[in-house]
């Protein structure tokens, strides 16, 4: 079996609050902890993803469309929680 990995350390309150009101800062910060290192997580956010449609999550992040944000938020924990669909 493969290594388990414990999920970042933001709670689940934090992140639910992340999703109520999202920001491209909150996606980098998040992006940065899921991820963990600024080359992994630069990467990451300038690659498009099916999950966004073929966007880039940075597209999404600085688009300002709170729900383009969310959907981001939302394939970083999923990520952060080892689900990759």
């Amino acid at each position: 079996m493969g290594a388990t990995r414990t999920p970042a350390a933001t709670g689940i309150s934090e992140q639910a609050l992340q999703l109520e009101h999202p920001s491209s800062e909150t996606i980098w910060a998040r992006a940065l902890e899921v991820l963990g290192n600024e080359d992994k997580a630069r990467h990451w956010m300038r690659t498009a993803l099916p999950a966004l449609d073929g966007c880039t999550p940075e597209q999404c992040a600085l688009s300002q469309d709170k729900e383009k944000q969310r959907a981001v938020l939302t394939v970083l924990g999923q990520i952060d929680y080892g689900i990759y669909s």
